[in-house]
């Protein structure tokens, strides 16, 4: 590709390695926030000034689009080039440009007389088989490991909201019904696994006026908001029931319709929105919340506390219509 040029990156493009770094890892799949520009900076300093530093950019029309950061390891086996880290420019991204830089850093590492390239990646990122196309194997005998040395509950907490920094968690009000109703036919889909579009026109004409009457009185509706929209919902129903020792103000609810569109599962939205739900119910003296949990949601909720109903009853449903003749 014309106009590529390979050279050894000094610490004058240290600002332009934090940009390109930042730039390159801010978006999917790798979402990383480095909006801290000190702790960037210190961060290209720490894997940039080994003593063996060997570190390459590429340019491209004398803009830098890529780098790759790394230093040489001297082992009983060989001498080797160990990157880091290395990226390219979203912006230049799929045009070949990642493979035309590791041949370019490839024919360098073996006029030093290296023996190879060692890097690792994630084994589910397009990285891992971007690698392979360029030659690079697995090696079976290695694993990464890590120990943390911080609090279990600071770790999570943290990680979470990390991971939860684009999102606003709220209650759902009146403006919000065309959404709500939107979510709850996606819910419906993914729990029944289709619906006939029959069926869906009663649901959508019923539930406006449902929605209408019972927000933030009955229904509870938790939902997190993100790209203009509702991603994700957990709703509470309270049911108002003659008091028993299990509910004495006579306060009873049922948490329906938990849903995260697919692109925000594994964010840990579920979790918050049900442990903002547990806590309106403590603060409106809820006495109990049941649900019924799927595979996948079970160990959320046994873990948010919740815990299996062994009743001395059987649950039962008679469907009115379907009665003998």
């Amino acid at each position: 590709m014309e106009n590529l040029t390979l050279i050894e990156l000094d610490d004058s493009y240290l600002p332009q390695m934090g940009e390109l770094y930042s730039e390159a890892f801010h978006g999917e799949p790798w979402n990383d926030d480095w909006s801290d520009a000190k702790q960037l900076g210190e961060y290209m300093k720490d894997i940039s000034k080994s003593y063996t530093a060997l570190n390459y950019g590429l340019l491209k029309d004398d803009k830098l689009v890529g780098m790759s950061i790394g230093k040489i390891n001297h082992w009983w086996e060989g001498t080797n080039y160990n990157i880091e880290e290395l990226c390219i420019s979203p912006s230049y991204q799929g045009q070949g440009i990642g493979s035309e830089f590791l041949d370019l850093i490839e024919q360098r590492v073996r006029e030093k007389g290296l023996a190879g390239i060692f890097l690792q990646t994630d084994n589910d990122k397009p990285s891992y088989h971007f690698y392979h196309k360029n030659g690079f194997f697995d090696l079976d005998s290695h694993i990464s490991l890590y120990k943390s040395l911080r609090p279990q509950k600071d770790q999570a907490e943290d990680s979470a909201c990390s991971d939860q920094k684009d999102i606003v968690f709220d209650i759902a009000n009146i403006g919000d019904i065309d959404e709500l109703v939107r979510l709850r036919i996606l819910y419906i889909i993914d729990d029944y696994g289709s619906i006939t579009d029959e069926d869906r026109a009663k649901i959508e004409k019923q539930l406006p006026d449902y929605y209408e009457r019972e927000l933030g009185k009955k229904l509870i509706p938790f939902v997190a908001r993100a790209e203009g929209r509702l991603v994700a919902a957990a709703y509470l129903l309270i049911i108002e029931k003659p008091a028993n020792p299990s509910f004495p103000n006579g306060l009873d609810s049922e948490v329906l319709s938990v849903y995260t569109e697919e692109k925000y599962r594994g964010r840990g939205i579920c979790s918050k929105l049900m442990k903002n739900l547990m806590d309106y119910a403590a603060e409106h003296k809820i006495s109990r919340i049941d649900l019924l949990a799927t595979d996948d949601g079970y160990p959320i909720y046994k873990k948010l506390g919740f815990k299996d109903n062994k009743a001395d009853y059987k649950e039962m449903r008679f469907v009115v219509g379907d009665q003998p003749k």
